[in-house]
């Protein structure tokens, strides 16, 4: 989320922070007093940009599916802006994955700005006070003000610009990544995303197709519904460049997404999830996820969304979870499940997702070393009997890794 979402928050390095010290912050923070209820209608352009207000975490989030002109090359590229901090204070934090669908591998990265690394210095002894035998921590903080972050993660000495213009009606950058809404609309995007050993140009544009309102009417809080928001631009047209150290530019096209998501429910108390946002071989578009309790397992808040094409939508507000299988992420150790299967009754869709590939996680800083975020397949049928098929992106927050496999 993503929920990405989102939705995040093992993901946010800062809010999973806040995560472990929720208590302790709520007592602390301007932001321990409800937001106030909002009366405009959620959607795009009045959210394209931050919403320091009423956000203790926000994030700008897009995936897409992208095919060579010159190869026929399958890729797919997923990257995420987010903001986080009490009050006025934001820091920022770029995570992303280019992966080559053909050979099956993944190129990971994040990014903290400058303001992100002084939050965690300043909260994360709080957090490591909190979780006294978790060793990873402790030597986060150390590593931390030495002025260290574990590989890959790298420093932004600056903090991260957000401007807007008549052009160009918001805009983040961070280093030489920048995502910018190109349109008064807000439904046109475009990307700049650069690693290592790639740099990927796109343009995203749904000029046609209504955004997702995610539950009905874009608000999905916790401990009520305007803790949380969320939008989302599906099936986006995406076309642009992608420049691989050692090769040629490809010009690329293919099928984006673009998710926008902001508050605080879920990220005051120690919560992860599991987030699917699926196009159908139907031309439906479809967000499903469910919010859980890291400490006891228990469902927070568990729902699906339905996009047709002609822009109704249906939410389904009992979708069943059955993962199967385990996958361990080398790096981590963290557990997995490998597929899921999705029971959506008032939708009349029985669905399963299978990854492209298992090895598909990203790392991230603070409580918890990775994420899982990468591209799946979708297989299944209506109630009617007739065949679904589609693809994807999965995100899987608040894993943990086994005892035997974390253990020094």
């Amino acid at each position: 989320m993503n929920l990405r979402r989102r939705l995040l928050l093992a993901v946010m390095a800062f809010a999973a922070v806040l995560a472990a010290s929720a208590t302790s912050l709520r007592a602390q923070t301007p932001l321990a007093a409800p937001p106030p209820v909002r009366t405009t209608p959620v959607g795009f352009p009045q959210d394209a940009g931050p919403h320091d207000a009423s956000a203790l975490i926000e994030w700008w989030y897009y995936n897409a599916f992208l095919t060579s002109r010159a190869t026929g090359k399958k890729y797919a590229v997923v990257a995420s802006f987010f903001r986080t901090g009490p009050g006025t204070q934001k820091g920022h934090y770029l995570i992303y994955a280019l992966t080559d669908l053909d050979k099956k591998t993944k190129t990971t990265g994040s990014i903290l700005d400058k303001t992100n690394r002084d939050l965690l210095r300043a909260y994360l002894p709080l957090a490591a006070q909190l979780r006294p035998g978790d060793t990873r921590l402790n030597d986060l903080v150390a590593a931390l003000q030495k002025g260290v972050l574990p590989a890959p993660h790298r420093a932004l000495e600056t903090s991260a610009a957000l401007s807007s213009s008549p052009t160009e009606p918001f805009a983040i950058t961070l280093g030489a990544n920048r995502l910018t809404c190109v349109s008064a609309d807000g439904r046109t995007w475009k990307a700049t995303l650069k690693g290592d050993d790639f740099s990927l140009d796109l343009t995203l544009r749904q000029p046609t197709r209504s955004a997702m309102l995610v539950g009905g009417a874009g608000k999905t809080g916790l401990a009520r519904p305007d803790d949380m928001f969320y939008v989302s631009l599906t099936r986006m047209t995406a076309e642009g460049t992608l420049r691989q150290k050692g090769g040629k530019p490809e010009a690329v096209t293919g099928a984006g997404w673009l998710d926008r998501q902001w508050g605080t429910s879920w990220i005051v108390q120690d919560t992860g999830w599991d987030w699917f946002g699926l196009q159908l071989s139907d031309g439906s578009d479809l967000i499903v996820y469910r919010v859980k309790d890291n400490a006891t397992g228990a469902i927070r808040r568990a729902e699906a969304t339905l996009l047709r094409p002609d822009g109704t939508q249906i939410v389904d507000s009992a979708p069943v979870f059955a993962p199967s299988g385990a996958w361990t992420d080398p790096a981590s150790g963290i557990i997995y499940p490998a597929t899921f299967r999705l029971t959506l009754p008032k939708l009349g869709l029985s669905l399963t997702t299978t990854p492209a590939f298992l090895d598909q996680t990203i790392p991230v800083v603070g409580i918890g070393d990775a994420i899982w975020e990468g591209a799946v397949n979708v297989t299944g049928r209506t109630r009617a009997g007739a065949a679904v098929t589609g693809r994807g992106y999965s995100e899987l927050v608040g894993y943990r890794a086994s005892r035997r496999l974390s253990a020094p």
